[in-house]
């Protein structure tokens, strides 16, 4: 069964994500996508309109999928062909990244990060 960007934006309506900085809903989209089998990238570089600020998305079916570009009106408008707008996203690096398993998704979009410091290597306080 095909995953489309339709079920990518279902999948995000349902989650808490308002709040979350490019990295964070990227990591969330990144997972997401694992969880359906789908083959994704992400990617951190710098957007033409936010200057030296790093700012992440993922490259999925030869789509850009960035939710926090300068201008977005609409989500459907966070998903679009690679094409139609590489010219604005400089010096991107590939993000190693492991995907939040699907039952945290839900704190990781609401910032609990104590369920996160493990995922991190992070020692706790």
């Amino acid at each position: 069964m095909l995953f489309s960007p339709d079920d990518l934006l279902n999948h995000l309506f349902a989650l808490q994500t308002q709040t979350l900085t490019s990295e964070r809903l990227s990591q969330v989209v990144a997972s997401l996508l694992d969880h359906h089998n789908q083959p994704w990238q992400l990617k951190c570089g710098q957007h033409r309109q936010l200057g030296d600020t790093p700012h992440y998305w993922v490259e999925w079916q030869q789509r850009l999928v960035d939710f926090r570009y300068p201008g977005l009106s609409q989500p459907e408008m966070g998903i679009r062909p690679i094409a139609d707008v590489e010219a604005d996203y400089l010096s991107a690096n590939t993000e190693p990244f492991s995907p939040v398993p699907k039952v945290l998704l839900a704190s990781f979009c609401c910032n609990d990060h104590a369920h996160f410091d493990h995922l991190a290597a992070k020692p706790q306080p």
